[in-house]
């Protein structure tokens, strides 16, 4: 694949074939040197500069040849559209108004962003832990077991949703490992040191077709408002419906169309804070189509260990097109600090319950 080159004003989404990446990580290689041939290693490095030129100039990037079994992502989305076409009596069923630590379902409005509620309902998973687990033994937030509809159509529900989120925590142990390289580190870096045991949320959105278009005070009806994502990667799931749309730092909203095979990735506020600013977490929203048609998307979330303390790393790192302070930029959606160290799981619990207000109270009762 050439080489692609995106401004600060980019206009489209590069497309980044990770096959020779997904190799290196599957073969279990201890370095580059390892790889055998000149041209695996020209490949190799060519991932490493497209990954770390988008992450530095756009924030998004898709990838193609990722691994990922389309059996498993066709299973999942069959599933989550029969979910979300059912009665709101069955989806009530596991509403996450009954659970603690944020799992389950949500309705339409049930999840804020920027205050406002997002046209769209939800389904909250994460990994299932027993209670036996040292973490749910220690009653760490968010950590715990999943609630699952017990309907006999859905009995397949958590076998494919934890199939397909250790599939996609294997990718992201894999784009981590590009991720390393980009930033001229060992390929290991990152798994060695932060991210061996990552907090992995996971979440179906279905996004209703939206005819009106407005809230009741006549401001503009989004199915998620602009935000930047809160942790290190996430790593999107889409169908053909589209509606995703991306900042660019002249304020133009970029669309992110479904591409075929693919998945569209992007960085969050935590891996912009580790590497200073260096790569961005770019804005970003959805808007819903004004047609029938309803959008169904799955955003995976690959972050650090929930009692990760997040260093500003020194990488002593120069950028050549200034763009090393989202802070000043026009699509900058809040302030970071990237002096500061950060308690993860401290700063991603105080982000979803801004997220779920009413849910707060509920929350606590996980240490009652």
């Amino acid at each position: 694949m050439a080489q692609q080159n995106f401004a600060a004003d980019f206009s489209s989404i590069p497309i980044i074939d990770i096959k020779t990446l997904v190799e290196f990580y599957e073969n279990k290689l201890e370095s580059l040197e390892s790889l055998g041939s000149l041209e695996s290693l020209e490949s190799l490095e060519l991932i490493a500069q497209q990954i770390g030129n988008a992450c530095r100039e756009v924030g998004f990037f898709y990838i193609i040849n990722h691994g990922v079994d389309n059996q498993s992502i066709s299973k999942l989305f069959s599933l989550g559209h029969q979910f979300f076409e059912q009665s709101i009596e069955l989806k009530n069923s596991i509403n996450m108004k009954n659970n603690p630590i944020f799992r389950g379902y949500f309705e339409v409005g049930g999840e804020l962003t920027s205050l406002r509620p997002d046209h769209k309902e939800g389904l909250y998973f994460g990994a299932e832990l027993d209670s036996t687990h040292p973490l749910v033994i220690a009653k760490t937030p968010m950590h715990g077991p999943n609630l699952w509809p017990t309907q006999l159509e859905f009995k397949e529900f958590p076998n494919v949703v934890l199939n397909y989120m250790s599939e996609l925590t294997k990718l992201g142990h894999i784009l981590m490992t590009g991720i390393g390289l980009s930033l001229g580190l060992k390929h290991d870096f990152f798994s060695k040191c932060f991210t061996s045991e990552p907090f992995t949320p996971f979440r179906l959105f279905y996004y209703p077709s939206d005819p009106i278009g407005t809230h009741e005070d006549g401001i503009e009806r989004w199915g998620v408002g602009k935000h930047t994502d809160y942790g290190v990667l996430t790593i999107l799931a889409q169908d053909n419906v589209g509606g995703l749309q991306v900042q660019n730092r002249k304020g133009d909203w970029i669309e992110a169309p479904p591409v075929p095979n693919s998945f569209i990735v992007n960085i969050g506020d935590m891996l912009e804070i580790w590497v200073k600013g260096y790569y961005t977490a770019t804005p970003h929203r959805v808007k819903n189509i004004r047609s029938e048609k309803n959008r169904l998307s799955v955003p995976f979330f690959f972050d650090p260990p929930f009692d990760a303390l997040i260093t500003p790393l020194d990488l002593n790192l120069k950028d050549s097109n200034n763009n090393n302070n989202n802070n000043n930029s026009t699509n900058s959606t809040n302030s970071k600090n990237y002096d500061k160290p950060i308690h993860y799981g401290s700063y991603i619990l105080q982000k979803v319950q801004n997220n779920f207000p009413e849910l707060v109270d509920q929350s606590h009762k996980i240490n009652q």
